[in-house]
């Protein structure tokens, strides 16, 4: 297989920040449009509806405009395999909605086009080309001959998959934090072993020494009393056991294969993973005995809203071109990564800040990350972290939902950097509903299988908090980490964090 791409997908540096402001009113242009084109018949209207909304199906369904934009947000999420000619059909018919004025055509152009950001050309005045550019952006690149290279190297791929082609060998290591790629490696003919990493270190606290029985005691019992309600039986496993597992698989790694492959997106979940891989090779002699190489993206075309590798749809060459993409760790990534792991598990998060702050690290991604989390230490006014204020913005904004609505809120419209799986953020919400003053209330429950039935809404002592005129630490008892870094509404004092100037103790 190739391994020169003119257009890659795999990097170390951020490709984009996401405008949160511009995403939301985006989602909400689209959602209004597929609800009138479902009151009208429109037939891919119907179809989105029965293929992304859950009671579509059922026969008293009649959607509302709430229905709608669920069904946008699901569809930002899910990969779509991008065509060329269905791509060049789609410049056209945008370029005819612009001369029309229809408003979500403009939205899409005066947020994508750099010219028409600026002032230096008119709606009135552009041509098929500067279409075909915005959609180039729109799929993360910055040229159209880019995407379409990107798109033939998918076609290359594709072909070599169907050819029987083999593209590692099965002195091969996969490593990921989860399993959502594990039947795409099968598809694509990758011989391999994959390999979970599946410690949630972005919850709970972690310690310098997490092996330790000790330490691992405390984080399981923080871990169960926050999620352990939403878990099935057959997925709770002691954390001691977890560690212990890993541990040992990565110890195994010298002897058993030749390349070691990880597998991370850019968010702090994966990241964490990623630092705390770093910090056990940074402790081995080097060089190391076996290759190890990164695949890390933040983007992909055809995922308007990339949350990570799951995100890639069922075709197996988009994992195969990302494999021929990867790129070789250095000395100096395992460094950094060990130093953010270490700084990461302080119990002084100046330490962390500190990171954050350099330029020219090599490895950008975590930096983001790490910045993110820190946001979660409590905010100066509120004593909440970054998750849960988002929580109350959206109940705020939107009124009372059910907690898998809020969560699909904050995944897809709201956190410019989201980590969180479900189970992890309704811990959060429960923190909410069950303080001595509680910032939500149960006001009701769906009727659907799973977890998470709650129908919650905002109380008054809610509406104070996101005012800035009330502190949760001041009126709740309460325990949560940030790595290391414990808050604790018993301690004289804890640490704040000022987006600004970073954190800082206080009373």
């Amino acid at each position: 297989m190739q391994k020169n791409f003119g257009a890659p997908v795999v990097g170390l540096n951020p490709s984009y920040t996401p405008n949160i402001s511009n995403l939301q009113t985006g989602f909400a242009l689209e959602a209004e449009k597929l609800f009138v084109d479902y009151q009208a018949s429109q037939e891919y209207a119907a179809d989105l509806f029965n293929t992304l909304h859950p009671r579509a199906g059922q026969p008293e369904f009649v959607p509302e405009l709430l229905d709608a934009r669920q069904v946008i947000l699901f569809k930002s999420m899910r990969g779509q395999k991008l065509n060329l000619e269905k791509l060049k059909k789609e410049a056209k018919s945008l370029l005819k909605a612009i001369k029309a004025s229809e408003k979500l055509a403009v939205h899409r152009i005066t947020t994508n086009h750099p010219k028409i950001q600026v002032g230096a050309k008119e709606l009135e005045d552009l041509k098929l080309t500067d279409i075909q550019h915005v959609l180039a952006r729109e799929n993360g690149f910055d040229s159209w001959p880019k995407l379409k290279h990107h798109l033939l190297d998918l076609e290359t791929t594709a072909r070599f998959i169907a050819s029987g082609g083999k593209i590692d060998t099965p002195k091969t290591a996969h490593i990921r934090c989860g399993n959502d790629i594990g039947k795409l490696l099968e598809l694509a003919g990758f011989q391999g072993d994959f390999h979970e990493v599946i410690d949630p270190f972005a919850i709970g606290p972690v310690f310098p020494r997490k092996t330790g029985e000790k330490a691992l005691a405390i984080r399981g019992a923080y871990i169960d009393g926050m999620l352990g309600e939403y878990l099935p039986p057959e997925e709770k496993r002691s954390l001691f056991e977890i560690s212990v597992k890993e541990q040992t698989f990565l110890e195994s790694l010298p002897a058993n294969y030749e390349e070691v492959t990880l597998w991370f997106e850019h968010d702090a979940f994966d990241q964490l993973c990623l630092a705390h891989i770093m910090h056990h090779m940074a402790e081995q002699p080097l060089p190391l005995s076996f290759d190890l190489t990164l695949v890390q993206v933040d983007h992909f075309p055809g995922v308007k809203r990339f949350l990570g590798l799951g995100n890639l749809g069922p075709e197996p060459e988009a994992i195969s071109l990302l494999y021929q993409q990867r790129l070789e760790i250095t000395p100096a990534m395992i460094a950094f990564g060990a130093r953010v792991w270490d700084a990461f598990t302080s119990r002084n998060p100046i330490d962390l800040w500190r990171l954050v702050q350099e330029t020219n690290v090599p490895l950008p991604l975590m930096q983001n990350a790490m910045r993110r989390m820190l946001s979660e230490l409590p905010e100066l006014k509120s004593g909440l972290g970054f998750t849960e204020m988002l929580a109350l913005t959206i109940l705020k904004k939107e009124g009372p939902l059910a907690a898998r609505r809020v969560f699909l809120f904050l995944l897809a419209e709201h956190d410019p950097q989201p980590y969180h799986g479900d189970i992890m953020f309704f811990g959060v919400l429960k923190n909410l509903w069950q303080g001595e003053r509680p910032a939500i209330e149960i006001v009701g429950e769906i009727n659907a299988p799973g977890p998470a039935k709650e129908i919650v809404k905002l109380t008054e002592y809610g509406e104070q908090l996101l005012a800035g005129d009330a502190n949760w630490l001041a009126a709740n008892k309460t325990t949560r980490w940030v790595g290391g870094v414990e808050i604790n509404s018993q301690f004289e004092k804890n640490w704040f964090f000022d987006p600004e100037t970073g954190p800082v103790l206080l009373d």
